[in-house]
């Protein structure tokens, strides 16, 4: 890399102030600019939106067939625009960013702006998705990019990135403590208490970018204070919380791995949008983001959720909307997944809240029409505010996000103590049946390894093309009893690789080969190496990692394994104790993220 002007600027400056406080002044930044990206991605989806729906309220008949197709609109330009300008998958979730904090910490360029555009697009039109994850894959992409600009080192890298991601959220909800939680549960792999000082400062400074330029809010909850008596209805809430979460999970997967049987993009496209076209117009609320018909819960209008439907007049009774409600928390996941399999762009966050919200009414609602205690004892508001928490929490394994998020959506910490009861059973219940969250679950159907530390992505950047070594006497499979001794005699090692003219590895001998047949001197010209030589065994190739090399040690209880070349010559030995001495350089020289 050349060293220009800028470098040396950098370096100057890096210098005189400090490398921590380097780092906090790029965190500060990386919040200011996910914040400002946040703003012009809700921008965009809400201004879609309000064009295509905004009329619905005084909208004719016939317009109620029409607004179906809207989403449509959404899921081509997708495709047409990852047609044109994506090159290879292009990732709509945060398992990327995941597998990135855990290993270099880079995101490509072009995700600091491309999913600001697709998903703006897809959700204002109303494909059912959240805004969450695009902001914090943008926001990630956009710490990574500056600390990559600003020349920091991958621990650099990676806080940067889980300070943009962080900052995404918080921009949405104005929820910088939430915003930093995330960070912390979702994006790094591992974490230190002085990382949460340039995590919170991001997410601060991307809640106050939003506040001033898109002073908007998702939500509009008042809550009261909770009732002691309510606590055993509150467990139930997390226990089904939590089953929901798994259930969540569980869809979003096999649905996955069906849509991808399509190769075709525009044929899945065109199957999608006639799902989504049946379903939107029976179920309207399920478009889009889906906060506005939780409002309507929240606001006592939920018999306004179905406003255009032509099957409306199905659900005019308490019970039939109870049922309702219920069978919206189940397809609300089928949608969202049918919508971004099918090509649109967009995240679970969304629908996780929005299926949260609405289990909580349907607990809640249950209990009142059960008359299992009075009225005023059971608050609605509150259990949908729960359930938006623990739903969350079960579904992104991560109960602080969700218990933070909703006290601070909510203006306080008046149900602090329900929401950390109802987000730790889900989380527990839903960690039970699914091992991993929503965004690591991809990873594992896709063969990765989602619970990698650092530490092991550490070992697969290290090669064991640099751990080779070469001072092995080489022998044939033609040579003689005889001349194999003489190599004995002059090698410092008991391993001799048995190679070809052509220098390709066909074979090992040890010491114990060789024993059985030192008495015998009639076989010294007789005997072959082709005769004594053993099988190699396990080969490394030199483009292999480490972490490949640990792997065959301790499944095939080695200490030396040959190692080949890319066109298969051989090329030497790579021993255990070389692997684990460079191993523990890594841990020696290994960096605190801050």
């Amino acid at each position: 890399m050349k060293f220009t002007s800028f470098d040396r600027t950098i370096h100057y400056l890096r210098m005189a102030v400090g490398e921590k406080n380097y780092i906090f002044a790029l965190s500060i930044i990386t919040g200011l600019v996910a914040g400002l990206a946040a703003v012009v991605l809700k921008s965009i989806a809400h201004y879609i939106g309000d064009y295509l729906y905004g009329t619905q309220s005084s909208a004719a008949a016939w317009e109620y067939y029409v607004m179906p197709l809207y989403p449509a609109i959404g899921i081509f330009f997708c495709i047409i625009f990852v047609k044109l300008f994506v090159k290879g998958v292009y990732e709509k979730g945060l398992a990327g960013v995941i597998i990135a904090a855990s290993s270099t910490g880079e995101i490509p360029r072009q995700k600091t702006w491309s999913h600001i555009l697709t998903s703006g697009i897809s959700v204002g039109c109303g494909v059912s998705a959240g805004l969450e994850a695009p902001i914090a894959l943008t926001g990630s992409a956009i710490g990574s990019n500056i600390a990559k600009r600003f020349r920091l080192g991958k621990e650099g890298r990676t806080l940067l990135l889980a300070c943009g991601g962080g900052a995404g959220v918080s921009a949405v909800f104005n929820s910088p403590v939430a915003g930093a939680l995330f960070a912390c549960e979702i994006l790094l792999t591992e974490f230190s208490i002085p990382a949460l000082i340039p995590l919170l400062i991001a997410s601060a400074g991307a809640a106050v970018v939003s506040e001033v330029l898109f002073p908007h809010r998702a939500f509009y909850i008042e809550v009261s204070d909770w009732a002691i008596q309510n606590i055993p209805y509150y467990i139930i809430l997390g226990l089904l919380a939590g089953l929901v979460s798994a259930y969540v999970i569980r869809v979003a997967l096999f649905l996955g791995k069906k849509f991808s049987a399509f190769k075709n993009p525009w044929l899945k496209g065109v199957m999608g949008c006639a799902i989504l076209y049946v379903i939107f117009l029976l179920f309207p609320m399920l478009r889009g983001e889906g906060y506005r018909f939780v409002n309507m819960l929240v606001s006592g209008n939920e018999f306004h959720i179905l406003d255009g439907s032509p099957i409306q007049f199905l659900f005019g009774n308490a019970w039939s909307l109870l049922a309702l409600t219920g069978l919206l928390v189940l397809l609300k996941t089928a949608v969202t997944t049918s919508g971004l399999e099918s090509g649109g762009d967009g995240g679970i966050f969304a629908p996780s809240m929005f299926t949260g919200a609405f289990l909580g009414f349907f607990v809640a609602r249950l209990i009142r029409m059960l008359g299992l205690y009075g009225h005023a004892q059971i608050n609605e508001t509150n259990f949908i505010a729960i359930g938006m928490g623990a739903v969350l929490a079960g579904v992104m394994h991560a109960p602080m996000t969700g218990i933070f998020l909703i006290a601070e959506i909510t203006g306080g910490y008046k149900l602090f103590i329900p929401l950390m009861i109802v987000a730790s059973l889900s989380f527990f219940v839903c960690r039970a049946i699914t091992k991993y969250n929503v965004y690591k679950s991809a990873i594992a159907a896709k063969g990765g390894t989602p619970d990698e530390n650092t530490d092991a992505a550490a070992l697969k950047q290290l090669y064991v093309g640099n751990l080779v070594e070469k001072n092995f006497v080489t022998v044939h499979p033609d040579d003689t009893l005889r001349h194999l001794l003489g190599a004995v005699m002059k090698s410092k090692r008991n391993i001799f690789p048995v190679v070809t003219e052509d220098n390709l590895l066909v074979g090992i001998v040890t010491l114990d080969n060789i024993r059985p047949f030192l008495l015998d001197q009639q076989l010294y010209d007789v005997a072959l190496v082709y005769d004594i030589m053993s099988d190699t065994g396990p080969v490394l190739k030199e483009s292999d990692s480490l972490k490949e090399a640990s792997r065959l040690f301790e499944s095939w209880h080695m200490w030396n394994i040959p190692v080949v070349k890319e066109n298969g010559e051989y090329a030497g030995f790579v021993s255990k104790s070389g692997v684990f001495d460079r191993y523990r350089n890594v841990l020696r020289n290994k960096k605190d993220l801050f």
